[in-house]
């Protein structure tokens, strides 16, 4: 196992154009960087576990985060470089320090110790939560109606909601009081 203990930075980024996009965690411990390939949702879920982590255990719940240091020029080959399989989430509420396990593919397959351990504050842990939101939000805009993302490899979208009467999302409408405007205006 690479235990990193307390990391000096760490973040997240999406690589490549929105609709073909790969993501990363990335982090900095003295000279070793890591480069922990993970899926969006997993991504988009690990900023609500760290969100929801520091709500219940932090002792300085509603405190403001101090600056962190961030993670600078990334090699073009991090020391530590593997696609995450699997991952888990713990909070030191005495240190006030997230800590964070990755298995590899390899790692998960033997239900062996994990491959990576590495721990960050909670001022790193606030500003990895907001740095996910953005990474995650940078993509494709997605469908009003049933959230799927909109212009996938050039393809019309055929939302489900749809019928398939309409190529273009149609937003719902507000309310029933608005098909009683419009009975209205056709009855005169």
């Amino acid at each position: 196992m690479i235990d990193l203990g307390l990391v000096d930075a760490v973040d997240a980024e999406a690589i490549g154009q929105p609709g073909q996009r790969t993501f990363r965690l990335r982090a900095r411990a003295d000279a070793t960087y890591v480069a922990l390939w993970i899926e969006k949702e997993q991504l988009a879920a690990l900023g609500r576990s760290i969100s929801q982590l520091l709500a219940e255990r932090s002792m300085r719940r509603g405190q403001p985060a101090t600056t962190v240091e961030p993670v600078g020029n990334f090699p073009q080959r991090a020391q530590v470089d593997f696609q995450v399989a699997r991952m888990g989430l713990d909070y030191d509420a005495e240190a006030e320090q997230a800590i964070f396990l990755a298995d590899d593919p390899q790692a998960a397959d033997r239900r062996d110790t994990p491959a990576l351990r590495m721990a960050f504050s909670r001022s790193q842990a606030l500003t990895l939560i907001h740095i996910i939101e953005e990474v995650v939000a940078g993509g494709r805009p997605t469908c009003p109606l049933c959230k799927q993302p909109l212009d996938f490899a050039n393809a019309p979208h055929e939302c489900i909601h749809t019928n398939g009467h309409s190529k273009e999302p149609v937003p719902p409408r507000e309310s029933a009081a608005d098909d009683e405007d419009d009975d209205d205006v056709e009855a005169n």
